[in-house]
């Protein structure tokens, strides 16, 4: 039996994912301890898998497209039970990281805003438990001064916004360039660059989601709060 990743684009063999020969699942393990983190939002959730202390896979799950709330979050769910299903026969431990929910932007109390990346989360929760797998919340400043070194915005010349630039600046000084740019066509100029006469932007929600999982390697992990 097989089912295709929508996020790692291949398919995934599931044969021995209800084997009870613990000596078989033991000689699948191939990492000691995978974290997948989630920078979670409808327009674009970043998506990264870290192994060991390394990064493997920074992608995101474009969902603009899509004409629904219920849509993106539906999306969002098949994608990670693909990617669940793939990752959890090769590990011997696996958790998931998502980005705690600000209750306040610029001092105010934004309801809409909390009430629908509440439902989001509880996507990202509810299927990671189908899978046996704990999700944890970290707040934003804390991960990006713990892993990029700084929370403070930066300017700079590639039309991505000043705080999201140290994470961008901090992936690319790893070499992930190529799994952060994204060529842009039509009239679209805001958080864009030209490069050889190209138009591009740097995914940021994916630079962001590749620092959450590193997070749980390199970050005080006290910090983490269980997401139920």
């Amino acid at each position: 039996m097989s089912k295709s990743c929508p996020l790692l684009g291949t398919a995934v063999y599931l044969d021995c994912l209800d084997c009870d020969d613990k000596q078989c699942k033991r000689q699948q393990y191939k990492y000691k301890k995978v974290v997948i983190g989630v920078d979670q939002s409808y327009n674009n959730t970043g998506i990264s898998i870290a192994a060991d202390g390394k990064l493997l896979k920074v992608r995101s799950l474009h969902l603009d497209t899509y004409k629904t709330n219920s849509d993106k979050r539906r999306a969002l769910r098949e994608t990670l039970d693909g990617l669940l299903r793939a990752v959890c026969p090769k590990a011997k431990s696996v958790v998931c990281i998502i980005e705690r929910i600000r209750l306040r932007s610029q001092g105010f109390l934004n309801i809409n805003y909390i009430k629908s990346i509440g439902a989001l989360n509880s996507v990202i929760v509810d299927i990671c438990h189908d899978h046996c797998i704990q999700v944890y919340s970290v707040d934003t400043r804390c991960w990006k001064a713990q892993v990029v070194g700084s929370s403070k915005p930066m300017p700079n010349n590639y039309g991505v916004p000043e705080e999201k630039w140290p994470t961008v600046r901090w992936l690319l000084k790893q070499g992930w360039e190529e799994s952060l740019l994204i060529p842009i066509e039509g009239r679209k100029t805001k958080g864009t660059f030209i490069r050889d006469g190209q138009k591009y932007m740097y995914n940021n929600d994916a630079a962001d989601s590749a620092g959450i999982a590193m997070f749980g390697f390199i970050g005080d992990q006290d910090k983490l709060q269980e997401e139920k």
